[in-house]
Parts: structure tokens; sequence; C-alpha cells
């Protein structure tokens, strides 16, 4: 006889797939074919949404999704290239676009001069010091762990810390799960379900920015943590499909399919069955005030972040239009407020901070 656990998520399952097949194919927020902006941009699939958004009100942003397949070309005359995909990948294809020699190559191809800013969803890298690059904050995210609805995988697990490593019996830690050190739990049934710790594609920021906060790197990450041969995409509840399955999401990304209906931009409804946990007891969403219905990231989350664009630094000199619409706290994307709260991110009082957040290439 199925235990509980497992008519659950068959249940779930059955949903999903039907959701699935609605909305398979990618859809695509690139600008239309032929049709190009002052300012391309590329990288974090955490924030293409809100910077498709971004594009609706702000004339000079041309922002080309992450994911999706094909190749893009992002100015007139240019060479198509593949897509960047996530904060590292964006990173990397603009400092390729900005190398004037014309010797890196993305993918085999010159790229030099396609690219005027890159999402991402990290900050920038202490293995690439220097003043090249800026990368310029305009919104915060928070980021909690997913698990599948129709499990019994606990709700509420606190971060951990590097303190409690030699603890006996191992707490049951997010640091612990991902060190592979927490294998199991029991589910309400008293069955023993496997673990599986999912982590995001290569070059992710949230990938990054996840680890980092649990106190690990690639180095010292569990090897029962899976990328699936580095096919999982970032903030996708259809890869968290079994008992045991766990992966970050971003909330704002969660908010964003949520309400991806009443968006001026497509945002694919990707959540599948996943559900967010708390963390140390406080909700990853709360009722937004004021409103019937409304939901909101909760500012008192405990994992959160700055996103960023990143821009060459000599152009915020030198190019006026990448300065109005990205330096300072009265720039395009730093007043366009609504904007950055419709796609489920939270408004920061340092947006268009360029002074902080420095560079070198990145390889």
């Amino acid at each position: 006889m199925l235990n509980k656990n497992k008519l659950r998520l068959s249940a779930v399952a059955a949903i999903v797939t039907a959701g699935v097949a609605f909305s398979a194919l990618p859809a695509m927020a690139d600008p239309t074919a032929g049709t190009f902006a002052a300012l391309s941009g590329v990288g974090s699939d955490t924030i293409q949404d809100v910077m498709n958004g971004m594009s609706t009100k702000v004339s000079a942003i041309a922002s080309y999704d992450a994911t999706g397949g094909g190749t893009i070309q992002t100015k007139a005359g240019g060479n198509a290239f593949n897509r960047p995909v996530g904060s590292g990948n964006g990173v990397a294809a603009l400092s390729d676009s900005i190398n004037s020699t014309g010797t890196k190559l993305w993918n085999s191809v010159d790229i030099t001069g396609q690219i005027d800013f890159a999402r991402s969803s990290s900050g920038p890298s202490s293995s690439f010091p220097g003043t090249v690059l800026t990368y310029i904050p305009f919104a915060q995210d928070a980021v909690t762990f997913a698990v599948n609805s129709g499990s019994d995988f606990p709700r509420d697990i606190p971060v951990g810390a590097a303190a409690q490593d030699s603890i006996t019996p191992a707490p049951f830690t997010l640091r612990n799960i991902y060190r592979c050190v927490a294998t199991t739990y029991t589910d309400n049934d008293s069955n023993s379900v496997t673990i599986r710790p999912l982590l995001p594609q290569t070059g992710s920021g949230t990938r990054k920015f996840w680890l980092t906060t649990l106190g690990l790197t690639e180095a010292t990450k569990g090897s029962c943590d899976t990328d699936l041969a580095n096919s999982v995409i970032e903030h996708d509840g259809t890869y968290v499909s079994g008992a045991g399955d766990i992966a970050p999401f971003s909330i704002a990304q969660y908010l964003a399919q949520g309400n991806h209906v009443a968006l001026p931009t497509t945002v694919v409804e990707r959540r599948g069955q996943a559900q967010l946990g708390f963390i140390s007891g406080i909700k990853p969403i709360i009722p937004t005030p004021g409103t019937t219905g409304g939901t909101e990231m909760n500012p008192n989350f405990p994992v959160f972040r700055n996103v960023y664009n990143v821009v060459e630094t000599a152009r915020l000199t030198s190019d006026a239009t990448l300065q109005a619409t990205f330096s300072g706290p009265t720039s395009s994307v730093c007043t366009n407020v609504n904007t950055i709260k419709q796609y489920g991110f939270a408004p920061i009082a340092n947006c268009g901070n360029t002074t902080i957040y420095k560079s070198g290439y990145t390889a």
C-alpha cells in the first residue's frame, strides 16, 4: 500500500504535469527580432523578468532572456551568439564584449561591443580584483529553500553554522543538508526519506549566493549535492519533483511567477510543485499591508541580497545614456519603484550606487 507521502506526490505530479504541458514552450521576452535598443543586457535568470519589465518603461533598455535556446543578436549588424545563462556567464560575456582587441571570444564568436550591461544576482567576486566593471545595485531579493508541496519534508529549517559541525548527532540545518551530513528525514508514516540537495547550473548567481550563505564553496559542498548534470535552472519548481528534493529559490521570483498574469511582460509560471520554506521560524512571504489578498517579500527575512546591473566602469562617465539609466538614485531604473515591486523585489536605499562594488575582467 502506498504511504501518504507518495499519494500526495502523485496527486501533485498530475497537477504539475498539466501545468508543464501548458507552459512547456519557452516564453520569450526578448526584443522583437530586428529591433534594437541603446543598452543590451544579458545574464541572470533571477532578474531577467524585472529587467524585461524595466524595458517597457525605459526605452534605452533591451533585456535578453537567459534561457530559451537559440542565439541572440543584440545590435544591428552584430554577430549572433549563444545566450549567456546566469549571472557569471552574463558578466563573462560582458567582459568579452568590452575587450576592444577582439581577441576574447564568447563561445568562439566575436561579440565586441554587443553587450552593454550584465544582470547579476550576486556581487563581485574577489577572484577578479580590479575596477574595470562596476556592479550597480538596484533592488533587494531574498532566498529561501523550496521543497515538494506533497512531501513531509520539514518546512522550517535554520541555516546552521560552521561552529555546529562537530555536534553529534548533526543538527538538521541547511548547511548540514548541503554538506551531506543530514541526509534523511522521517516522514509522517515513519519512513526514512533520502534527501537530494539540488543546486542551479554552474554560473548561477543564486548557486554562488546559496553556498556562500551556508558557509560553503564549490570545494567544500557535499558530494550528494547535484545540479543534474548542469541542467537545473534556478527558480524552476519542476525540478523539485521528489519527496526528498530541496533547492534554493528566489522569493521575488516566486512572487513574480505567481503574479505573472498581471505583469506587463511574459513571466513563465514554473513554480510547479515547489513550496517555500521558513528559515528559523521566519516566513518568506507576508500579506501586503493595506491590501486584500496582496503578498510581498517579508522585509525581515534573514537571507537577503542585493541584485545588480553590471557595466563597464569607464562608460559611467563617457556614456550619458548608460549613466542616466543606471547611475544614482534618480536614474531611470531606480525611479521605477513600482516595476521593482511588481516583480516581487524590494526597493533599496543605495540604488544606483557606483562607488563601492568594483571588479576586474571575468574569465
